[in-house]
């Protein structure tokens, strides 16, 4: 998924310094880029933190978020979502194995 909206979104306040978007999985890029703990933490915390309020939006449990998230539409939401989930199954199996 390649969504010009959410990668400047997610990308904004992201903890690394790699765009998340592209042909490999997170999974992957974590293994390759080897980064220190902190950072792999801080990076769960972002895809949690905004998955958490993406999942809320969708759901319309905030009417806060649909102000801050005005700029995506329901698809966009639906699609970042997913994208969330799997950026959080890869680095959860990173978590996982790095340990």
């Amino acid at each position: 998924m390649k969504n010009d909206k959410i990668d400047h979104h997610f990308n904004e306040f992201s903890p690394v310094d790699f765009n998340i978007f592209g042909d490999t999985s997170l999974y992957q890029r974590l293994v390759s880029e080897n980064l220190p703990a902190e950072k792999i933490a801080a990076l769960h915390n972002h895809i949690t933190v905004i998955k958490d309020q993406i999942q809320s939006l969708i759901n319309q449990e905030d009417e806060q978020l649909t102000t801050v998230y005005g700029f995506l539409t329901l698809n966009e939401q639906e699609d970042y979502l997913a994208f969330l989930v799997s950026l959080d199954e890869d680095i959860k199996k990173y978590i996982l194995i790095a340990s």
